[in-house]
């Protein structure tokens, strides 16, 4: 249970900031009935956060163990990963816009006009930054500084925090948007998308534009995966609204094992800089004691959702449904994780930019499909 310890408690407390996401979902349905691009929106924007800022933190955990920067907040090191987070976060939410804006005509959903959806999205993204960048680097630097692995606890802190705010700032300022004048918009819409561009333009000129490279591109087919998993669940509202249990725990469902595979993905990958290879009886205890603390994290969050639960004569069958969808989805990422960590890095590419962002993409798509096929069979109509 040693080796359980540490992800397991940053899994069940990521799983139970997760409920909330979740749980504000559901109880602001009417929003996201009147106003369907949201649904295919937020997946994407929540995946954005846990690429982008998930990116930041595992950056500067990797730095840190290798020497390469100090435990402090003002360091070029940080200043130029922080800035590499805000570029990505501007552009490609303004591009997952326009794949909202699509895919809506195509639909014919209704929306707000795009101005006003610009507003919503890059006003939130903005707002999360600001309160989850600061918070990341502060606590993986205390946690290192104190003698602490980081790395347990950047998933919980990027994944699940983001995830809960991303909805919740989002929410707020699609209730709120009417109340700003057309003018207010276009000056947020200018000024947030003028300082992602002199930052880019800084950072090219700098040369410092890898990172930022790899994660813009990681990062944009990661979020764009997440907004036609979004799309999947609109598909979905009558099994949703009939079985809401399952909308409550999707979120926690897709974030811990999406973020498990980050912390497998994180070792590995120090293991390789560091020049240590790691045995096959060690890999199989990493995926063994990972998934324990993955199923017991969804068990927790599972737990609360159904106390919120009408249908009692339904909980077992939900309970089997969700035991399977995570042993299914927990062992097919857990391979594709430890292939692309070992490819990526032989490649000369840096896991920590590739690898979370494919695998939350891949859980966010994998984990709706999964979750209520499975569900769908033993709950028939």
């Amino acid at each position: 249970m040693v080796g359980v310890r540490a992800p397991l408690i940053s899994l069940i407390v990521l799983a139970l900031i997760e409920v909330f996401a979740g749980l504000l979902l559901r109880f602001n349905v009417d929003l996201l009935v009147t106003y369907p691009v949201l649904l295919i929106l937020i997946p994407g924007l929540m995946d954005l956060r846990g690429d982008v800022y998930g990116a930041i933190g595992y950056r500067f955990t990797k730095g840190l163990h290798l020497g390469l920067t100090q435990p402090r907040l003002l360091t070029r090191f940080n200043l130029l990963n922080i800035a590499t987070g805000y570029v990505n976060s501007v552009l490609i939410s303004f591009f997952l816009c326009l794949i909202g804006v699509g895919l809506s005509v195509i639909g014919r959903f209704e929306m707000p006009d795009i101005p006003s959806l610009l507003f919503i999205v890059l006003s939130s993204t903005v707002i999360v930054f600001t309160m989850l960048t600061p918070t990341v680097v502060t606590v993986i630097a205390y946690l290192f500084r104190h003698g602490h692995d980081p790395s347990p606890f950047v998933a919980t802190i990027v994944t699940g925090v983001g995830d809960a705010l991303t909805p919740a700032v989002l929410i707020l300022v699609a209730y709120s948007y009417e109340a700003f004048s057309d003018v207010f918009k276009l000056l947020v819409i200018t000024a947030s998308s003028g300082v992602a561009v002199v930052l880019l333009a800084y950072m090219a000129y700098a040369g410092e534009g890898r990172d930022l490279a790899e994660n813009f591109i990681s990062s944009t087919i990661g979020s764009v995966g997440s907004s036609f998993g979004g799309l999947f669940l609109a598909m979905m509202v009558g099994f949703i609204a009939k079985n809401p249990e399952v909308l409550g725990v999707l979120p926690a469902f897709n974030a811990v094992v999406g973020a498990a595979m980050g912390y497998l993905s994180n070792s590995l990958n120090i293991d390789l800089h560091i020049g240590t290879e790691s045995s096959g009886r060690t890999l199989y205890k990493r995926i063994a004691t990972g998934f324990i603390a993955t199923y017991t994290s969804v068990l927790t969050a599972l737990v609360v959702v159904l106390a919120f639960s009408q249908n009692l004569m339904r909980l077992p069958i939900v309970t089997l449904s969700v035991t399977l969808s995570c042993l299914t989805l927990y062992m097919v990422s857990a391979i594709i994780t430890y292939l692309l960590t070992i490819r990526s890095f032989h490649h000369g590419w840096d896991p920590d930019n590739i690898v979370f962002p494919i695998m939350t993409t891949f859980v966010d798509l994998m984990g709706p499909i999964t979750l209520s096929t499975i569900a769908t069979v033993l709950l028939p109509e």
